[in-house]
């Protein structure tokens, strides 16, 4: 398969010139998570929600919403994207493309043509959405290539902790447990929700993550593990089951709803490209 067959082609661009306001707008409206920067029709840049929220987090608490609007308003794209991006071709093998992806640690790669124009988009969604539209025999079961050694957490665990160790482990997902037993799991798209009500409950001037998460334990946002697979199940069962949800990690459970691991969007593609790359 060619990176042409899974590429999507509905881009969000923004100009390296436009503001980080206008950066959070499009972001929050269109619900992506990352931007092709342009200038002259040419791709000069990448700008992710995470280096918007860190542009936001570094204007600090101000004295006032005149200081505030000024120094966001002052922000220009071109001070916080990727201006180094990694890139893929119409025609690239679509392995090759997934191995860049999971070595480099980047979630997607805009699509450049011979003129050097950009002409689409290869994020780690469309690859398992192709996957599933042609689905490859003897992908094998989810203990196969599950995560036996998951990264867990307790439900009395400060929500900061947990939303610091899914930052440094790099996850999308932690299960919730006590004794082994799945109780729940939380999903680094929650945190990111809550940060965005808590930022519009509380207004412009007070922009630290911790303040957000402060007093706040898992329990409290963590969601039934309602989204689970068994570990016979089949990979590309999983896989489906992710998409369903609209997550990057599913628990592993066995009798007595036992936690015996994690199955990752990491997990699946290395199947997909197994035995020839090594991840990291």
């Amino acid at each position: 398969m060619l990176v042409q067959n899974a590429m999507h082609t509905q881009l969000v661009t923004i100009n390296a010139q436009q503001t980080l306001p206008e950066a959070v707008i499009l972001l929050q409206t269109l619900d992506v998570r990352r931007l092709l920067v342009l200038q002259d029709g040419c791709l000069v840049g990448l700008l992710t929600d995470g280096q918007v929220k860190r542009a936001l987090s570094e204007v600090g608490t101000l004295r006032s919403a005149w200081d505030f609007a000024y120094r966001v308003g002052s922000r220009k794209v071109q001070e916080m994207m990727h201006s180094e991006v990694l890139t893929a071709r119409p025609a690239d093998d679509l392995n090759q493309a997934i191995r860049t992806m999971l070595n480099r640690h980047v979630g997607g790669l805009p699509v450049v043509g011979d003129a050097g124009s950009v002409v689409g988009l290869l994020t780690l969604t469309d690859v398992l959405r192709a996957v599933v539209a042609h689905p490859r025999p003897g992908l094998g079961t989810v203990r196969q290539h599950m995560s036996a050694e998951a990264v867990t957490v307790l439900p009395e665990l400060p929500l900061s902790e947990a939303a610091a160790r899914l930052v440094i482990t790099r996850l999308r997902v932690l299960p919730v447990v006590r004794d082994q037993v799945l109780l729940g799991v939380l999903h680094e798209q929650d945190i990111r929700a809550l940060m965005v009500r808590s930022s519009e409950a509380h207004g412009p001037t007070v922009m630290e993550d911790h303040f957000y998460l402060e007093g706040k334990t898992v329990a409290e946002l963590m969601t039934p593990p309602t989204a689970e697979v068994s570990g016979d199940a089949l990979l590309v069962d999983a896989l489906e089951a992710m998409l369903a949800a609209d997550v990057h990690g599913l628990p592993v459970v066995g009798d007595g709803h036992t936690l015996l691991g994690v199955i990752t969007v990491r997990d699946i593609l290395g199947a997909l490209i197994a035995p020839t790359v090594h991840l990291a």
